[in-house]
């Protein structure tokens, strides 16, 4: 059974890593706000919406193609470097853009930046801690990140009373001020801390000798990083786990400001519960190690889908702030357990200078969730209301909770049997 270390440290390179997302992570609020910007300050309906936030979701996809590319072709850092300044860009384009066009012209181009950072980031992770250490890496990083989105949220709700558009202005200012420590603090290269052929079918496909990132990528055709991935059965499961994940996540990221918007509360209460969600992440990190001295991956991953459903439920249900911010701290602490683990689960399957390549495949399915998650809001919350996207997403939530307990009983009957 898969079990972390009982040590809590972190190299020094992952924590400055995890200091420089968390710049990031002050002014990430935004893209939770571009759909009632677009109501609000450019007039738009609700199909022009669905419609804008889509785009920004398909542009998401090619965006993590790029992203996982890169990093085993260029290295982690600059392929950092060119996400985040392009993030910037299109966050300023947002901010200034006098008409709906130009909106949504941004939010095609920020959609084509936005997933360029994550496979370098989830890359760095694996090949900086060893195997058994990358689940807890992974909650580090987005516990972290949670501490980060409890001030975001404090700054959203402050921010939004002065306008909207100043959301993606403090944004594009936390893009650039990350790039700044990702400059000057990040190495150029990193040595994996594993080294393994990267084959396929049995069949080695390319040589990965340990050197840095970009050796390594260049000794290995891209074709073959990305065949090999996207043939590999292990992933397979990962992915579609991944993605009902995913969509529920972009459900709650689009959905909970227009739930707000439309029960006719202020933007302010969005930021304050975002917050309190947010802050739930920290303690669910460390329920996220404890339940991984007691199980395994498949227990871990158990445990969060039925808590984040259960949150997902509360939400659709919620009628005050405060029963929509518990609903979000269930949420938050159920995703943390299943996201953490799910990318440390890919990148343990992947091969040394193919890292980059395998986490993009897995980050396929944020583009997909972004492009789908506009359309299930619309389509049943104007049939059924603002609250049935978030029931259909907790009923398809415990849908993979159930199939993942079905799978799982044999394994667990087996080690039962051979206990006796």
């Amino acid at each position: 059974m898969d079990r972390p270390p009982r040590t809590t440290s972190l190299p020094p390179r992952l924590r400055v890593l995890i200091a420089a997302r968390c710049v990031n992570r002050l002014g990430g609020y935004s893209m939770a706000f571009l759909g009632v910007l677009l109501v609000r300050e450019l007039g738009a309906g609700p199909a022009e919406t669905a419609l804008a936030l889509t785009c920004f979701g398909v542009a998401t996809i090619p965006s993590r193609i790029l992203g996982g590319h890169l990093t085993d072709a260029w290295g982690h850092r600059p392929t950092m470097l060119l996400g985040l300044v392009a993030c910037a860009a299109a966050q300023l384009v947002i901010a200034g853009a006098p008409t709906l066009a130009w909106a949504l012209l941004g939010a095609v181009l920020l959609g084509l930046a936005y997933e360029v950072v994550e496979p370098p980031t989830q890359a760095l992770v694996s090949d900086l801690v060893p195997e058994h250490s990358r689940a807890y890496a992974y909650s580090a990083l987005n516990a972290s990140l949670a501490v980060a989105g409890v001030l975001a949220g404090v700054v959203a709700a402050a921010v939004s009373g002065l306008g909207l558009r100043w959301l993606f202005v403090v944004d594009a200012a936390t893009c650039l001020a990350c790039a700044t420590l990702v400059a000057h603090r990040i190495p150029r290269a990193t040595t994996p801390t594993t080294n393994r052929p990267l084959e396929q079918d049995g069949r080695r496909v390319g040589t990965l000798p340990r050197h840095d990132v970009s050796a390594d990528a260049r000794s290995t055709p891209a074709r073959a990083r990305w065949v090999a991935a996207l043939t590999d059965r292990r992933l397979r499961p990962v992915v579609a786990f991944g993605t009902v994940a995913a969509t529920v996540t972009m459900v709650v990221v689009f959905g909970v400001p227009l739930l707000v918007e439309q029960r006719g509360l202020s933007p302010a209460v969005t930021g304050w519960v975002l917050a309190a969600g947010a802050a739930a992440s920290v303690p669910g990190a460390w329920l996220a190690a404890a339940l991984r001295h007691r199980t395994d991956d498949a227990g871990v991953l158990l445990v969060g889908e039925v808590v984040a459903s259960a949150g997902l439920a509360t939400i659709a249900l919620a009628g005050h702030p405060v029963t929509l911010a518990a609903g979000l701290v269930a949420f938050d602490v159920g995703g943390l357990l299943v996201i953490a683990t799910t990318m440390a689960r890919a990148g343990t399957l992947a091969p040394d200078g193919a890292r980059g390549t395998y986490l993009a495949v897995l980050g396929l399915t944020w583009g997909l969730a972004t492009s789908v998650a506009p359309a299930i809001l619309t389509t049943l919350g104007t049939a059924y209301g603002p609250g049935a996207p978030f029931g259909a997403a907790a009923a398809l939530l415990l849908g993979t909770a159930v199939v993942r307990a079905a799978r799982r009983a044999p394994r667990v009957a087996g080690h039962l049997s051979a206990g006796h």
